[in-house]
């Protein structure tokens, strides 16, 4: 196996500087996206446990806010829980309740709610009879 510098592949006319650079800046941009992606997939995760306990109840609903501190806004951002509260939604886990067109007043819940705790009837409850 030939093996080459980089030098040696401008200098016999191979390659130019122009599409080693531009070789170079694919690459830096590759990267940078899958690092984003990955970093999104433990944003994903920790915003799933965050909601799991914060919408425990049936009916429960969250402020975007209050999942980005229940995660660590020092180390998450923003957008980076928005964008995993956003794909959720997409996904049909999650759904916006808005309560007006104000921005500030944008609720999160489940789409399908956690069961309540089923109640029986009354007939069902036996009566010691007292003495």
């Amino acid at each position: 196996m030939i093996t080459k510098t980089v030098l040696q592949l401008i200098e016999e006319d191979i390659i130019t500087l122009e599409q080693f650079h531009a070789i170079v800046l694919k690459n830096q941009r590759d990267k940078k996206r899958n690092d984003k992606k990955a970093r999104a997939v433990i944003v994903r995760s920790k915003v799933s446990e965050a909601l799991e306990d914060l919408l425990k109840k049936p009916g429960a609903t969250v402020k975007h806010r209050t999942v980005w501190n229940a995660v660590g806004r020092n180390t998450h951002t923003r957008d980076e829980v928005l964008n995993a509260m956003r794909a959720m939604r997409q996904e049909g886990i999650l759904q916006n309740i808005r309560t007006s067109n104000n921005n500030f007043q944008v609720f999160w819940a489940y789409v399908i709610q956690p069961e309540s705790p089923s109640f029986g009837l009354i007939e069902d409850i036996k009566y010691v009879k007292k003495q």
